[in-house]
């Protein structure tokens, strides 16, 4: 971004004489740019430091916590933030919802947030998980994060609204794991496990976390995978927008070079 910015300034330092340039590249930097890396900056604090593992994972227990919550809310504030710069409106749905898992396993994906002692996500629960995940597309899962309160109070899984509050899910002795039905669609529960995976002390529960258990393994697996398309996807937007804007700025020299041209034939004709 500092490199793209640095080469812009250089572009108004060559055509100062034009105030639609400086408008068009200020408009591009302060609109799109500067908010890019604001929204970066808020997200990375967020995000777990290099000794943490994208899938981790505990064996249930009432006294099981959440992500910390300070870390999810920066996360979701930080891609909101992107989000409303690099998306349109009408792109990705934050609510899809399309797999037919049986409705039993879909909505107890919620043991992956937060379960009793004992208890916990099982491997029909991750596969439920892996499904939706691979139902929706990387926009879809930005929006529902995207659509998060910036303001959730930490709870049991069951009272989760949205992808922040699964997120931030702890365990509990009376945790049914029945998702809510807004917790219970395709794109808020992998937005869920994208924001769990990613933020400090966030880990997954299942029932059992002994080496080679299958549970574990693919719970690590669900978590890797909803992470990448959330950054990849993240990545080629905010790509793509730097380019339109680009193209935006060059439109705009390309004009006045035209009109330069055609003010000097005329002056030799």
């Amino acid at each position: 971004m500092n490199s793209v910015k640095s080469k812009l300034n250089a572009v108004v330092a060559e055509n100062g004489d034009y105030s639609k340039v400086k408008e068009v590249v200020e408009q591009f930097i302060n609109g799109i740019l500067d908010k890019v890396a604001e929204g970066a900056k808020e997200a990375a604090s967020g995000i777990k430091d290099a000794s943490g593992n994208l899938g981790d994972i505990e064996k249930a227990a009432d006294a099981s916590k959440g992500a910390e919550a300070t870390s999810v809310i920066n996360l979701v504030k930080g891609i909101k933030t992107i989000v409303d710069v690099v998306l349109k409106p009408n792109e990705g749905d934050g609510l899809k919802d399309v797999t037919k898992s049986l409705d039993d396993d879909k909505k107890k994906i919620g043991k992956l947030f937060g379960d009793k002692t004992g208890s916990g996500a099982e491997e029909k629960h991750i596969a439920a998980a892996s499904a939706s995940i691979g139902a929706v597309s990387g926009v879809d899962i930005l929006q529902a994060i995207a659509k998060s309160s910036g303001n959730v109070a930490v709870g049991k899984a069951s009272a989760a609204k949205d992808a922040a509050g699964l997120a931030m899910a702890n365990g509990d002795s009376t945790e049914t794991t029945d998702l809510d039905a807004a917790a219970k669609k395709d794109a808020v529960m992998s937005a869920g496990i994208a924001l769990r995976a990613m933020a400090k002390n966030g880990k997954f529960i299942v029932k059992d976390d002994a080496a080679n258990k299958t549970e574990a393994e693919g719970a690590k697996g669900v978590s890797s995978n909803a992470v990448s398309k959330v950054l990849s996807t993240l990545t080629i937007a905010i790509r793509n927008r730097v380019d339109e804007g680009l193209k935006e700025i060059n439109k705009v020299l390309g004009e006045i070079k035209q009109g330069e041209g055609s003010e000097a034939k005329a002056k030799t004709n």
